[in-house]
């Protein structure tokens, strides 16, 4: 199945209260968790924020968001598809959006980061051109993976 009839919606800088209750709802969903603070709090300080929500039939099922990690390099840091939405193109849509976006406003290279324990987001950064540039632990102990491609 493809991603027929998507919609994207692009948002720069800090998004609208309901945008923001859109990403939340997504981000709640997709990754699990039981609150918003990490979220809201990474969004709160950071320069040159793209937001990308998909839409199916106006119903909000993916996102992806990024800002600048440098002059030359975009951070994209995190993005996902609602589970019964996977496996539809989605996510390289939204990728491919990202990019598209990033390269026109003059960004050199996209960085991101997964563990190990993400299989299928490690398959899709290699799959979409990126390359394994380095890796760390980080301090809760966690396993880091930094992925680049250039633009």
């Amino acid at each position: 199945m493809k991603a027929e009839n998507l919609k994207i919606k692009s948002i720069f800088g800090l998004p609208n209260n309901n945008d923001l209750t859109q990403l939340l709802c997504l981000y709640k969903t997709i990754f699990e968790v039981n609150t918003n603070d990490y979220f809201v709090d990474r969004i709160q300080n950071q320069t040159d924020l793209v937001f990308l929500i998909a839409y199916k039939e106006e119903i909000p099922v993916g996102f992806k968001i990024g800002y600048k990690q440098n002059s030359n390099t975009f951070y994209s840091w995190l993005g996902g598809v609602l589970p019964a939405f996977r496996q539809q193109g989605i996510a390289k849509v939204l990728a491919e959006h990202q990019e598209a976006i990033v390269l026109k406003k003059g960004y050199q290279k996209i960085a991101t980061k997964s563990m190990n324990q993400y299989k299928a987001m490690l398959i899709f950064n290699l799959k979409n051109g990126f390359d394994i540039t380095n890796f760390y632990t980080n301090e809760l102990g966690e396993q880091k993976i930094v992925f680049e491609k250039k633009l």
